[in-house]
């Protein structure tokens, strides 16, 4: 492994889709991977896409061992994928799953994630080495990537991610309700002259309006929060389950008329950094 690279595995919100005119951008929800040139690999999300992303991890002999994921917040399209994440029964494997919630404790996650009532899966069947991890400090460091992060408005609470090191800055805000009339201050300091910004584009201006308290973005707000922060590629993130593949095809055409380096997530995307 010689290079940085970032890779789409899930780019729907809300529920997973199957339907025949959302194939172009893909229908499961949210994972990113990105991987850095000392190896290290680090996910963000364990949405439906991890699943694909765990049989390609298990086909890869030289794929590291030790994985770590970074979770945005606990609603069930973010976490859905846990139980079908290959890895997690291979003895080889040691996978640290990080959170923040004032509300939530992650060390509380597996009593949700493992009740046997919904999924006959227990700890006893899990062979990797499972971590469930919470921030002690503002930043995790693995290796010379820092990983920081900051709260934004969503139901519950969430967070976005700067993942950064001495070659790139890429930031993952999905699940953004940015405050009425402005943008959440804590995202766009966090978005500074990042490379990529990957972000929460769940609506369209007018349904938007329709939806206050939802938890989520328009396109046009991900396009601000590029355009104040000096990020350098907009990639739009976390598409509504019932927009079609035209719909998300329109998204972008009207968010590149604004901030041309913009382009709409589609499961497979690869961005070599």
């Amino acid at each position: 492994m010689s290079e940085n690279y970032l890779k789409i595995w899930g780019t729907r919100g809300s529920t997973p889709t199957a339907d025949n005119d959302k194939m172009k951008f893909g229908g499961e929800t949210s994972c990113v991977e990105i991987r850095t040139s000392e190896n290290d690999a680090i996910i963000l999300d364990m949405g439906s896409g991890i699943r694909g992303l765990g049989k390609h991890i298990l086909e890869n002999s030289e794929y590291p061992k030790t994985i770590h994921i970074f979770l945005s917040h606990y609603h069930w399209d973010h976490i859905m994928g846990f139980l079908s994440f290959a890895p997690l029964f291979d003895e080889k494997y040691t996978i640290n799953i990080y959170g923040q919630n004032n509300n939530t404790p992650i060390s509380t996650l597996p009593d949700v994630l493992l009740q046997s009532d919904f999924w006959p899966v227990n700890m006893d069947m899990i062979s990797a080495d499972l971590n469930f991890k919470s921030f002690d400090s503002d930043s995790i460091t693995i290796n010379n990537t820092k990983i920081m992060y900051t709260l934004h408005g969503h139901p519950n609470g969430a967070n976005s991610f700067r993942i950064e090191n001495n070659t790139f800055s890429i930031v993952y805000t999905t699940d953004c309700e940015h405050p009425e009339g402005s943008l959440n201050h804590n995202v766009v300091k966090l978005s500074k002259d990042a490379d990529i910004l990957i972000h929460d584009s769940h609506f369209t201006i007018e349904d938007l309006v329709n939806h206050k308290g939802w938890g989520h973005s328009s396109w046009k707000q991900a396009v601000d929060v590029a355009i104040e922060s000096k990020t350098k590629k907009l990639i739009l993130f976390h598409h509504s389950p019932d927009y079609s593949d035209d719909k998300v095809s329109g998204i972008e055409q009207n968010a590149q008329k604004k901030f041309p380096n913009t382009i709409s997530a589609y499961q497979g995307l690869t961005i070599h950094i």
